[in-house]
């Protein structure tokens, strides 16, 4: 090949490169996004995800028309299965989405397109006067092979994580049962003999017993194990089939809720493994690399890539007149291929699934691999974010540039307009208004908020174990227990005679039990950010805020100030309801599938909108009294609310904005303590009454995303027995025929 055609073809040579370099990136990007919800790694590896695929097809394509269009490439046969090679994919991912997996065919149909693409440039190169050298013929039909068993294996695991193949594997064998018409046959039989005969069903109870013990001494093993039995249990929830035997739900209610002294870090650190184990069926390639067969796969293609490599080393370049950049190209496809397997190699030795196989081993041999992974467990990574996303309502609207106030300078709303037009502004307001909370300072470090709904979930399902129809009850409840439990205090707070006190307890029942569930979370979203105002006795506010005096006036009104000591355990519930409160609105905003179901569909972000926009005209009008939150809690707390909003303004508007300024009216007369008790509780019932409802298929498909505590709140009802994923029975029936003295 002459130098100009060499020349000519440097678009291949860049193309080739950058599909490597694409490949590379994946490796170590893919497992990032499982501990990660951060939007700027999202939105690189979405690129570098999408960008793979096309810079394969674009250099096959190119490497095509050099050939066709009589350029010719010495090695251009030769790099070509390595395209395939990429277009397979790394180990650490397959899907970006659970959309991709579905979409399962139409990567077949594409792998027989570039399949056929590969090989028209294959044979083409072979004719060409300057083709490919004959003693890398060899070499190519070797790569071939490493790279349709990539592809091939890519497009399997696709299929194993859409629905239809999760659930064909979750299923496993058909159980008939015991032979009941041989037992009734042959009772009728011996009946007709003459015989005295009855059916005796074995009494369960002693043999559950004795099964809960093996099952207590079977997971007295490492987090991982405990997992990854559980995780074969529990899979088959994720694809919505939801029948649970009392057999599974006893084994796990024996380690979650029998198991003595356990702490809820350790409870959440196996359903954060158990997750993880999800995340690699569905997200990677985990279905083939965990396997006999990928394994023997695995190791065919680490031989074909080595002799490919031995066969371009022992060439002669000179003679073949290849170009010293191609020569190196090829060494860095031949060499970084050997280095992207042993680094998947690692990956899968640092495993969780490795450790669990290392532990169910008994060979002596493996032994220093367990020692191995015990020494390097201090640099083991996040499973999961670890994080909550938080949006304030209040906080948005006062810093989110509008037409109600002049805050904010032109630039700034100059911006805001530019990224509504370009129809980013949601990505931005994500950039600016969402927080990510960690729920441990540390890895080790017990998380009060983790703890509060471990405790509290436990608690119910201690109460109310056997009791099918109160535990339905409970997972359909989403503040109304909490409230009637502290019925008598909060009657007892309030001032006022008989009636006006129950006029107010009527508003706090209300908000959770005839409000939909997304009006209840904006209610109590606004109610508990008010609720955090600590103002003095008497507060000024405008009177066009409270209702009366001249325009422009200003008016007085009292308002019961919160104290600034506070106890150790009120400070901490306070922190655990504000978490939730901005979580919750989160998910009703950012999340919107994640309720979809304990929700009406559309009814939610428009309230939303409705609110917020109620919210900014607002602090618009009060600007001149408005320079922070706190200014803002005063001045929504001084507003007159002596009449309901629906009386005033009708039901055009689906704002919630001053109900929930009256339900934190009512919430205030509490003490602090019980203030917070009762706000931290609905919030509870709330997120585990949203995690009950949210389907399984949509849990997984947070897991892509960094995962979302609502997830592991939902996996930890399921081990506790709480949700109607469970097939109630008093255990297996054993029937067997008894023949009566004469």
């Amino acid at each position: 090949m002459s130098s100009q055609q060499d020349s000519n073809c440097w678009d291949v040579q860049v193309a080739v490169l950058l599909s490597f370099l694409l490949q590379v990136l994946l490796v170590f990007l893919g497992p990032t996004r499982r501990r990660s919800s951060a939007i700027w790694s999202r939105l690189t590896l979405w690129s570098c995800y999408l960008l793979a695929d096309s810079v394969a097809v674009l250099a096959l394509g190119l490497i095509l028309y050099n050939i066709t269009d009589g350029a010719g490439m010495t090695l251009a046969a030769f790099w070509t299965p390595f395209l395939l090679l990429h277009l397979g994919g790394p180990d650490t991912i397959t899907a970006y989405s659970l959309e991709d997996n579905e979409l399962w065919p139409r990567h077949l149909l594409g792998f027989l397109f570039e399949l056929f693409a590969a090989a028209v440039i294959f044979f083409c190169s072979l004719q060409a006067a300057a083709g490919i050298p004959a003693m890398t013929i060899h070499a190519t039909v070797l790569m071939f092979v490493v790279g349709i068993i990539k592809y091939a294996e890519r497009i399997y695991c696709l299929y194993s994580g859409s629905i239809y193949g999760f659930r064909n594997k979750m299923l496993g064998r058909p159980e008939p049962g015991p032979n009941y018409a041989k037992l009734m046959t042959e009772f009728d039989s011996r009946e007709k003999a003459g015989l005295a005969v009855q059916i005796d069903i074995a009494s369960g109870g002693e043999a559950a017993e004795m099964e809960n013990q093996e099952t207590t001494t079977r997971l007295e093993k490492s987090v991982e194990a405990r997992a990854y039995a559980f995780f074969l249990i529990f899979r088959r929830l994720f694809v919505n089939a939801v029948i649970l035997s009392f057999k599974e739900r006893r084994l796990s209610q024996a380690f979650f809720l029998n198991r003595q002294n356990l702490k809820p870090s350790e409870a959440f650190e196996v359903i954060e493994v158990e997750l993880s184990f999800i995340y690699d069926m569905v997200y990677t390639k985990a279905p083939v690399a965990y396997s006999t067969r990928g394994w023997v796969l695995r190791s065919v293609c680490s031989a074909c890539l080595v002799s490919a490599l031995l066969v371009f080393f022992f060439l002669d370049k000179p003679a073949h007149h290849i170009q010293p950049v191609d020569v190196g190209i090829t060494y860095a496809l031949l060499l970084g291929g050997l280095a992207l397997d042993a680094a998947a190699l690692l990956m899968i030795f640092f495993s969780d699934r490795a450790k669990v196989y290392l532990e169910a081993s008994r060979s002596r041999r493996l032994h220093w691999l367990a020692w191995l992974r015990r020494v390097t467990k201090r640099w083991q990574t996040p499973r999961w974010s670890g994080n909550t996303s938080q949006l304030n309502l209040i906080g948005y609207c006062l810093g989110k540039p509008g037409n109600y106030s002049s805050k904010g300078g032109r630039r700034r709303r100059w911006l805001h307009k530019a990224a509504e037009k370009l129809h980013v502004d949601e990505i931005v307001d994500d950039f600016v208004f969402i927080r990510r909370v960690p729920l441990r300072r540390k890895q080790q470090e017990e998380s009060p908020l983790l703890k509060f709904i471990f405790d509290g979930l436990k608690t119910v399902a201690e109460n109310l174990k056997g009791k099918q129809e109160d535990t339905m009850e409970m997972c359909n409840c989403r503040g109304k227990r909490v409230i009637q439990r502290h019925a008598m205090e909060i009657k007892k707070a309030i001032n006022g005679n008989n009636e006006v006190v129950e006029d107010k307890f009527k508003v706090i029942m209300d908000s959770v039990v005839q409000s939909d569930f997304d009006e209840s979370v904006l209610l109590w979203h606004i109610a508990t950010d008010l609720c955090r105002y600590g103002g003095a006795n008497d507060v000024i506010v405008p009177a066009a805020a409270a209702g009366g005096g001249a325009a422009g006036g200003e008016t007085t009104m009292s308002v019961r100030p919160v104290g600034t000591s506070l106890s150790q355990k009120t400070m901490e519930m306070q922190a655990i309801g504000e978490t939730l409160s901005e979580y919750m609105l989160y998910l009703l905003v950012k999340q919107p599938d994640t309720v979809a179901a304990t929700a009406t569909a559309g009814i939610g972000l428009l309230r939303y909108r409705d609110t917020c926009e109620e919210a900014r005209r607002f602090f618009g009008s009060m600007e001149a009294w408005i320079d922070g939150h706190d200014d803002a809690r005063r001045m929504l707390l001084g507003v007159n609310t002596t009449e309901k909003p629906a009386v005033v303004k009708g039901d055009r508007s689906k704002s919630a904005l001053f109900d929930g300024v009256i339900l934190a009216k009512v919430l205030r007369e509490l003490d602090e303590e019980l203030m917070w008790d009762v706000i931290t509780g609905v919030w509870g019932e709330m997120l585990t009454y949203a995690a009950g409802k949210c389907p399984g298929s949509m849990h997984v498909r947070q897991l892509s995303g960094g995962g979302e505590l609502i997830t592991l709140v939902w996996l930890l009802m399921a081990h506790m027995g709480l949700g109607d994923m469970y097939q109630i029975q008093q255990g297996d029936a054993k029937a067997k025929l008894i023949v009566k003295d004469q």
